[in-house]
Parts: structure tokens; sequence; C-alpha cells
């Protein structure tokens, strides 16, 4: 039996360990891109106040717009597989700006305040996050991407 048909045989682990972290983190982005939009007020309490310096208030209002449509459009891109590669570098995109964003409030003293990160669905029991625990889930959903990005890169 030659080395190819053997590997064959052997369950792929790393490709459905990948499968299942880019499952996870589509499903974050869909929770969170569906709470921001059935409830806007949330959504501008977490871009608008405090408003960043370095954003101009048209910036913020942009993303207050486009970002829970983007985070759907990922979300469902990394369900269903389709597009990986582009979907793992949008979400990366994202999610470097959440880590710099709650950065941003932690330093300003806001860590225990509520992040407001899944809008309308922060009503849903263990879904409400403060401010430093949503920079830890955007950590675990960095590394998520790493993970899904690094058997995604490996298959090709």
């Amino acid at each position: 039996m030659s080395v190819n048909q053997e590997s064959k045989k052997k369950p792929n682990y790393k490709y459905w360990i990948a499968v299942g972290a880019s499952i996870i983190l589509g499903l974050i982005f869909i929770f969170s891109g569906l709470g921001k939009m059935l409830h806007q007020p949330d959504a501008v309490r977490i871009f608008f106040i405090p408003l960043p310096d370095f954003l101009t208030q048209a910036l913020n209002k942009a993303i207050l717009i486009w970002l829970p449509r983007v985070e759907l459009i990922v979300g469902l891109l990394l369900i269903f597989g389709v597009a990986a590669k582009l979907a793992g570098i949008f979400s990366s995109v994202l999610i470097a700006g959440f880590i710099t964003h709650n950065v941003i409030l932690i330093q300003q003293g806001l860590w225990a305040e509520p992040c407001d990160c899944f809008g309308k669905m922060a009503t849903v029991p263990y879904s409400g996050l403060s401010i430093a625990g949503a920079l830890f889930l955007d950590i675990v959903m960095l590394a998520l991407v790493v993970i899904m990005s690094n058997e995604t890169c490996n298959q090709h």
C-alpha cells in the first residue's frame, strides 16, 4: 500500500477541527450581527459612547450601518464553507478591529461595562459580556481563525 493510499484511509482530524472552528466562528458572527440589527440603540451605544478620537462621526455611522451586515455575511460564508480564505481574511480584520476597540475602552477604565457586542441577543442568558470579557472572546475568535486558516492553507 502506498503512502497516498494509507493517508486517504486515515481520518483527517485537523480538517474536521478546522471545520468546527469555522462553524463556531460563523455562529458567533451571525449571533452578533443579528443582535445588532435587531436593536440599533445598543449598537449606537457601542460605537458612539465614547467616540474614539481617531474616528470621525461619519466613519462611526458607516460602521454602525455596515458592521452587522458584514458580520452576517462573513458568518454565513464561514458556516457554509464558501470562500473560506476570503471569509478568514475578513474575520481577521473584523476581530482586529474588535480587539482594538475593546483595548481602547479598557484603557478608558470601562473594562467592567457591558460591551453590548450581541445587541438585542444580550438578553439571552450568558451572552451579556463585559468589555474585558469581550476582549477575551475576541482572542478566542482570533485563535479559531488561526486554526481554521492553518488547515485551509495546508490543503492547497
